[in-house]
């Protein structure tokens, strides 16, 4: 099944940037709770939509992720990083871990995903130009199991073609190639969907998180540039 992705407006943010929380970024996280939001039986006045400019005046590194079957995304904010590994808060204390733009946890979206790894070099952990994308990857997940130790389950992944492409995210538009990624394990199969630039730089992400999960459509408003 080819994956394509979804059209769908930008709702809400939740951002943080390095020297501490912004007036503007914790408005937003006070105003905007995303797909993992409680339900809120007080009717209350819509909230106002974050623009870009609200973004760049707040000085951010901020993420829109959303589980595919969920209409309405979420804006996280990065907290912390540790080794190149940036982890990505919602107002909530939901967390995406990523390593450049390879979802590497998550915590609190409904079953962890605690670890993901490749045994070679990833394009999504590390920018490279999409004409030198290695023909294949191995990508291995530690999924909850019982006991401390989870279960490492591991697929055979091949990346198709890029074909060129055009996205606009929060009101910038860019140019680059789509990259469909077919994995295969003994547990069953998935495809994920990447859209990056000439340099290899993931803007938006539809990825595997675990067998219990929808994938998760990952978009990246403001890349993180930090140590």
């Amino acid at each position: 099944m080819k994956r394509f992705f979804a059209l769908m407006s930008l709702a809400a943010l939740t951002a943080c940037g390095s020297g501490g929380t912004d007036p503007i970024v914790q408005a937003a996280i006070e105003e905007y709770g995303g797909f993992w939001a409680r339900e809120d039986p007080a009717p209350k006045t819509p909230p106002q939509v974050v623009t870009r400019a609200d973004i760049v005046r707040a000085n951010v590194a901020a993420i829109q992720a959303r589980l595919e079957g969920d209409p309405s995304p979420t804006l996280m904010y990065a907290a912390a990083s540790n080794g190149g590994f940036v982890t990505y808060s919602s107002a909530l204390q939901q967390q995406i871990i990523l390593r450049g733009g390879q979802i590497t946890g998550t915590r609190g979206l409904g079953t962890d995903l605690l670890a993901s790894w490749t045994e070679t070099t990833d394009p999504l952990a590390r920018p490279i130009p999409p004409a030198r994308w290695p023909a294949r990857v191995r990508r291995f997940y530690e999924l909850p199991a019982e006991g401390p130790r989870g279960e490492v389950v591991a697929f055979d992944c091949y990346f198709e073609p890029p074909a060129p492409a055009e996205m606009t995210i929060l009101q910038v538009r860019y140019q680059g190639v789509q990259i469909p990624e077919i994995c295969d394990g003994p547990s069953g199969g998935f495809e994920n969907l990447h859209f990056v630039d000439s340099s290899g730089a993931v803007w938006r992400s539809l990825q595997w998180v675990g067998p219990k999960m929808d994938l998760v459509d990952l978009q990246v408003l403001e890349p993180y540039t930090g140590g």
